[in-house]
Order: structure tokens, then C-alpha cells, then sequence
């Protein structure tokens, strides 16, 4: 029996009866019988109840159901690994044919799926804020419809998860993929994986997921990471314009390091500081998970090709396109220029983003854009 179930006034007579029918092997329910008793339904009525019977066509039945030992034999002995929920191969494919009955009058429903009026841990029900909505109690109907809002319905599994700071080539490396023969998504899941600058942190929301499996890397397991970076001296300037245009990317991003490092990007000056900050320690970010490959985008195109290749993966070389993807970006429809960054720009910058933008460049090999005279 599931922790919320909710059984009927009837159910000791009804289990009165199917002890007197299992005693006269009209249900051989004995141990070395391979055997599943469904009790429980979504809906359950007073129905009479001299007339108990019983029914073989497979159903769900959660809440409350019964096995033989011979039946969980059965059941370790087939499994071959997880396709379903263990309710689902239980009770429709396990309980094939003879070996599943379900028993009427059913005698339990839950409080959760069926009533609504208790709250699940595991899966969030629509019930439950129809509950909360007749209590009054706003409060909590706001906060469970977030909840379900958010809820991981799903897992999925792809080889490659690409990520990396906006403005880093996320973009261009999903294409690069894409024409190697990989389909790799932009914000969006393909059969081969994803590339999302949002899925660099276990976010419950992204702002720009393209499809439901982009919405949470919560809800995606992969073998290989792979994380962009890009030369800050070209970088900057699309991430200044990036922080001004994007509010919801800066803030995204502004969330998640502030949690990650302590660090708050409004402590430091807007425009090239807070972009240089924001880049430095997001790619620190995903340093910290061990990425499988490093992928400079102006220089490693071949090379990750080759890794892609040394996976074990079938794909061509002879990539036709490298140029920069979505480098004139529309931010709300609207194209802006991205700001000119002066050399004296450069060279004024607080010690703390310069220190933070050296180190940047020693790790991914790029020259530093900081005067040092």
C-alpha cells in the first residue's frame, strides 16, 4: 500500500470474501504461483458487494495491490533494466495474462492522485491546487502551482551537453556538431545532445529553453561535457551588450554565481567590469564540473571533431561553415551595435576583474587584452 492511501468502508468484507474464493482455488494465490492482486483503482464506487469479481485485463493499480513470492522471482529474474516506472512493469508487463487480477469491488483510492486533497512528494498533482483553491489558502496554491510548474516529469540521456557563457559560441559549436553528421541542438534537445549556456548550472528554470528537456539540465544525464570559451578581447563586447539588452540572461547569471562563488556582479562597475567578471567565473563555474573538452572556439574546431570521433562517434570532417553563429543577435527583435572597448579601457580596469581576466587567459591560452605597461 502506497504511505496515502485511502481504503473503503467495505474492504475488510471484501477481503472476508476473496480469502473464502482463494481457500476454494478459485484465485490460486499460493506462494509458488506467480501471482498479482490488483485492490486499488482511480475511482472507486459503493457497489454491491455480494457481487465480488474479477478481471485479468491489465491495469494500473498503485495504491494497493498484493504479490506472490513466486511473482517477485519472476520479476527480479526478467528485469533488464529501467524502461518504466517499477508500477508500470509491475503491473503491465509483469502481470501478464493469468498472473494479474484485479478484484471488484476495488477497496482503496489515494488521498494524492485520486482525491487531491493531500500533496505528493514525488510527482505534483493539478488535484491537489483544485484542493488548494477551494480551501482559500493562496498562499499555498501559488507556491504548489510553481512547484508543478517546475516538476521533472522526465529523464532523458544524451551523449553531449555543450556549455558555456553567452556570447561564447554555445551557437557556433551546436552547428559544428550538427554538420560533423550529430544532431546536437541550440537551446533545444537532439538525439545526440544539447548546447545551452543556461545548463551550466542546475537551474529549476531556463529562460530560453526551446523544448520541455531544455528547461533543467535537472532532467538531463550525459556521458561528455563540453564547454566553449572565446578570446575576451572579441568576447567582451558582446557580453557588454548581452548584460544591457538581456536583463533576464544578466540576472540568470547573476543568481547562480552570487550562490556558486559569493561573488555579486552589482558590486562591480557596469559595462566591461561585470561582463569580465561574469565570464571569468562562469567559466569557473564550469571548470569546477571537469569538462571532457575545452573548445576554443577560434582555434579548436578540428580538434573537437576529433574528440567527438574518439567517443566512438560516426562523423565527418569536412565541416562547410565556420564562421561566428547568431553574431548579429536581435535583443527583442531590435539589432545593437556592440560597444567599442578602447585600449585605455582596458589598461583602467579595478584589480580585481583585471586579476580575474589574467588568470582567465593563462588557463584557455589567450593573450590578455590588459595594458601591462
Amino acid at each position: 500500500m502506497e504511505d496515502d492511501v485511502w481504503l473503503q468502508a467495505w474492504a475488510p468484507e471484501i477481503l472476508k470474501q476473496l480469502k473464502r474464493r482463494i481457500k476454494k482455488n478459485e484465485i490460486n494465490f499460493s506462494t509458488d504461483q506467480p501471482m498479482l492482486l490488483r485492490f486499488g483503482a482511480p475511482k472507486v464506487r459503493d457497489t454491491d458487494l455480494e457481487n465480488l469479481s474479477f478481471d485479468h485485463n491489465p491495469r494500473m493499480s498503485n495504491c494497493c495491490f498484493a504479490i506472490t513470492p513466486a511473482f517477485a522471482r519472476k520479476a527480479v529474474e526478467r528485469f533488464q533494466g529501467g524502461s518504466t516506472t517499477s508500477d508500470g512493469y509491475f503491473h503491465l508487463e509483469m502481470a501478464e495474462g493469468r498472473n494479474g487480477v484485479t478484484i471488484y469491488p476495488t477497496i482503496a483510492s489515494d488521498l494524492s492522485w485520486n482525491q487531491g486533497t493531500l500533496e505528493s512528494h514525488i510527482h505534483p498533482k493539478e488535484k491537489y491546487l483544485v484542493h488548494l483553491k477551494t480551501q482559500g489558502d493562496t498562499q499555498q496554491l501559488d507556491a504548489q502551482t510553481a512547484r508543478l510548474s517546475r516538476h521533472i516529469k522526465r529523464m532523458f540521456s544524451r551523449p553531449f551537453l555543450c556549455v558555456g557563457h553567452p556570447r561564447t559560441g554555445t551557437t557556433f559549436v551546436a552547428d559544428l556538431l550538427t554538420q560533423a553528421g550529430l544532431d546536437v541542438g541550440h537551446e533545444k534537445c537532439g538525439a545526440d545532445g544539447i548546447s545551452s549556456w543556461m545548463f551550466a548550472v542546475d537551474a529549476p528554470d531556463s529562460p530560453w529553453a526551446r523544448d520541455d528537456v531544455a528547461k533543467t539540465r535537472r532532467a538531463l544525464h550525459w556521458t561528455y561535457m563540453i564547454q566553449t570559451v572565446r578570446d575576451p578581447a572579441t568576447a567582451i563586447p558582446s557580453i557588454i551588450r548581452e548584460n544591457e539588452h538581456a536583463p533576464a540572461s544578466y540576472n540568470f547569471r547573476r543568481a547562480h554565481i552570487l550562490e556558486q562563488t559569493g561573488r555579486d556582479l552589482d558590486d562591480f562597475n557596469p559595462g566591461m567590469e561585470r561582463a569580465i567578471v561574469s565570464l571569468c567565473l562562469w567559466a569557473e563555474i564550469i571548470r569546477g564540473q571537469g569538462p571532457d573538452f575545452v573548445c576554443r572556439i577560434e582555434h579548436d574546431a578540428e580538434s573537437l571533431i576529433g574528440f567527438v570521433q574518439s567517443k566512438g562517434f560516426d562523423v565527418s570532417s569536412q565541416t562547410q561553415d565556420l564562421k561566428p553563429k547568431n553574431a548579429d543577435k536581435l535583443y527583442k527583435g531590435v539589432h545593437y551595435n556592440k560597444p567599442e572597448v578602447s585600449a585605455d579601457e582596458w589598461a583602467q580596469l579595478g584589480q580585481d576583474a583585471k586579476d580575474l581576466l589574467e588568470n582567465y587567459c593563462e588557463i584557455y591560452g589567450y593573450v590578455s587584452p590588459v595594458s601591462t605597461d
